[in-house]
């Protein structure tokens, strides 16, 4: 059952313990980070369907398959030919990808403390400029039709600036800070989600019209500008809400230790072993969904389906939003009837039979049912993300997101790795296979829900708040209180 003091606590945080002033602009803070945060998933993720599809047509050209550049030849090629083609381009997407997460790991060991430090507004920045540089190298390749090895550089200067794993420690960190622990935080961090999830979908929309109707370049260009964009909506517009700021540690140990102290040292036995299940609970609810929309996109290319990039952009943005919205409104919903890893349990489940389902379809109309069985599976993933939070101290935000962003970006190198492997091994002989391996991830994180839920009722795991002022900062245990549901 829903907590009395989520009950009595509105979204926004108030009161003692918040160190922001009191006329703090809570509004505007909350507009801002949320139009920033749309910005940048249109233009740094919602690009992914671009370069997958624009790696697919320069390997058909480099085989003389087609001379048209946005009609598919699916269907008119033999079909090992078109299975080479999409094992070639799913192992270049592997490739860029695992190039840009391994520098992405190394980069956001020190965004966390950096954050905490410095103040949210840097941190926002830097990702910003990252995927500027990204996306102005995306179109240099596409309109002067450069090697795809230059697709390399594009991935690592966004690695170097922590790639979208950086601007999800700003994100959850500036969510921390403007909202009270408990229920409520775990909405505002489901809204933030949701703004992701709305942001791809219309990114992969109207790129799905742009490439039909005008070719690579258009979309690619458009990135630019919101990008560009972004960068003044950030420095001119974004309040920051780290109001005492300190000097940053350069040293690596230190900023690895205020980074995984949370599942190491400090606090009790207890409360270590729930950050360590949470975390995988995380590295299993992530890991299914991180590396999946590149190699969906070849899949959706390819026989059977034979999609168009209008039609694979409706298919992305429908199921991307019709989760978001679905999601959010059951989560709010079974927040008053059940404790929030039981709904993440369901979740996981409802992901199992959306996974199951793109498996066996063979048909365009299978794969259209599969976002209505899935219509669930996007709640695990800010529910972990605000359970770890609510652990956690207000000062050490920036670090624990950091070590999330950390595994979240080890989790899409895991999953390009594994799923592009499976793909290429099991394409010839049954395409699905590979969904079934996300399936079965998929139920792995709601068993560690069920380890969590466990762990938990074993001793008390969360700050007390209220005596926030008085806590050694490094004592990851701190004061703490049973947190009922």
């Amino acid at each position: 059952m829903k907590s009395e003091e989520d009950s009595a606590t509105p979204l926004l945080k108030k009161g003692p313990q918040n160190s922001l002033p009191p006329d703090f602009p809570y509004v505007r803070a909350w507009l801002v980070s949320g139009i920033l945060v749309i910005f940048y998933i249109m233009a740094g993720l919602a690009i992914a369907p671009v370069i997958s599809q624009y790696v697919v047509q320069r390997i058909k050209y480099d085989l003389n398959v087609t001379v048209n550049k946005t009609t598919s030849s699916c269907g008119k090629d033999d079909d090992s030919q078109e299975q080479e083609i999409q094992k070639k381009a799913a192992s270049l997407t592997l490739y860029y990808s695992l190039v840009g997460g391994f520098i992405a790991v190394l980069t956001n060991i020190y965004m966390g403390p950096l954050s905490d430090a410095v103040g949210r507004k840097t941190i926002f920045l830097i990702p910003v400029l990252g995927i500027l540089a990204k996306d102005l190298i995306i179109s240099f390749i596409v309109f002067y039709n450069l090697n795809l090895n230059y697709f390399y550089l594009a991935y690592g200067i966004d690695g170097l600036s922590g790639s979208y794993f950086t601007l999800l420690v700003a994100m959850f960190s500036y969510s921390a800070d403007v909202t009270v622990p408990g229920n409520s935080r775990t909405i505002a961090i489901a809204i933030l989600e949701g703004c992701s999830a709305v942001a791809s979908s219309a990114g992969q929309l109207a790129t799905g019209y742009l490439i039909k109707f005008w070719g690579f370049l258009y979309p690619a260009v458009m990135f630019v500008g919101l990008s560009a964009l972004n960068l003044v909506v950030v420095f001119f517009l974004l309040p920051e809400t780290v109001t005492i700021k300190t000097k940053p540690s350069i040293s690596p140990l230190k900023n690895i230790k205020k980074v995984f102290g949370f599942y190491f040292s400090g606090a009790n036995m207890i409360k270590r072993y729930a950050y360590l299940i949470a975390l995988g609970v995380f590295f299993f609810g992530v890991v299914t969904f991180l590396g999946r929309s590149t190699l969906e996109t070849i899949y959706q290319l390819g026989d059977p389906f034979c999609w168009s990039p209008i039609t694979i952009g409706y298919f992305g943005a429908v199921r991307q939003t019709a989760q978001c919205i679905f999601s959010l409104v059951a989560l709010k919903i079974l927040q008053y009837f059940v404790r929030e890893e039981v709904i993440g349990i369901i979740s996981c489940l409802a992901s199992v039979a959306g996974f199951l389902l793109e498996g066996f379809a063979d048909t365009s109309l299978m794969m259209y049912l599969v976002p209505v069985a899935s219509l669930f599976a996007s709640a695990v993933i800010p529910i972990t993300r605000a359970t770890m939070s609510k652990m956690t101290l207000p000062s050490q935000q920036g670090a624990l997101f950091a070590s999330i962003a950390i595994v979240e970006s080890l989790s899409n190198s895991a999953s390009y790795i594994l799923y592009n492997s499976v793909y290429k091994a099991t394409v010839e002989y049954y395409r699905g296979i590979v969904w079934f391996v996300m399936a079965g991830l998929a139920f792995v994180a709601a068993m560690f829900l069920l380890a969590f839920i466990w762990t938990s009722n074993k001793g008390n795991i969360y700050p007390c708040y209220e005596a926030e002022l008085t806590i050694n900062d490094d004592d990851y245990g701190g004061c703490e209180h049973s947190h009922e549901h």
